[in-house]
């Protein structure tokens, strides 16, 4: 058995250099400066860093709040994506514009807000680079098309190649749908 003092496996105690009773006098003297009752002064420091916990954690959830906005563009970019399954309209320049200011409007909803959604990264990052092989893809056609009363081929190209390919809308879509529910 080791005795006081000395050191134990190597590691020396440094009970000379603590000073509990110099602690416990500070701490004494604010509860007499504040004038507290004994032990005031801890509780007082305890309730300021339990509130400022509580503050901080009612912050960081309000931040997790998905804007409303956000789920309205989502929901309207998904219901004009539904149009193309259940008909070919790459050739109706009215729908083009549609589905690309819908993008547009989700994109626009999404700058600067702050909130976990893995499943809309992945739809946005889906569309931004579907067709795999191409010069461009679908998000550079619907981000480019927006406003404007053109089509560009290739682009009418994608869209119908997604209405023709049974499983391409469905897996936006249902990314989409996943994503939705995150935000609700």
């Amino acid at each position: 058995m080791n005795s006081y003092g000395q050191s134990i496996h190597g590691f020396h105690h440094m009970h000379g250099e603590i000073r509990v009773e110099q602690v416990n006098k500070d701490k004494t003297e604010k509860d007499v400066e504040l004038n507290l009752p004994p032990g005031g002064f801890n509780l007082l420091v305890l309730t300021y860093l339990s509130a400022s916990t509580l503050v901080e954690s009612i912050r960081s959830t309000e931040s997790l709040k998905t804007p409303q906005k956000v789920i309205d563009a989502l929901k309207a970019f998904l219901e004009t994506l539904t149009e193309l399954k259940d008909s070919d309209l790459s050739a109706d320049w009215r729908y083009c514009e549609r589905l690309s200011k819908s993008w547009y409007e989700m994109q626009r909803t999404l700058e600067g807000a702050t909130f976990p959604s893995s499943s809309l990264n992945e739809l946005i990052n889906l569309v931004n680079h579907y067709p795999e092989k191409g010069d461009h893809t679908l998000g550079y056609y619907l981000s480019l098309h927006a406003g404007e009363q053109w089509i560009p081929f290739p682009f009418m190209e994608i869209l119908k190649k997604l209405h023709e390919n049974k499983k391409e809308i469905p897996q936006f879509l249902r990314i989409g749908e996943i994503a939705l529910r995150s935000l609700v």
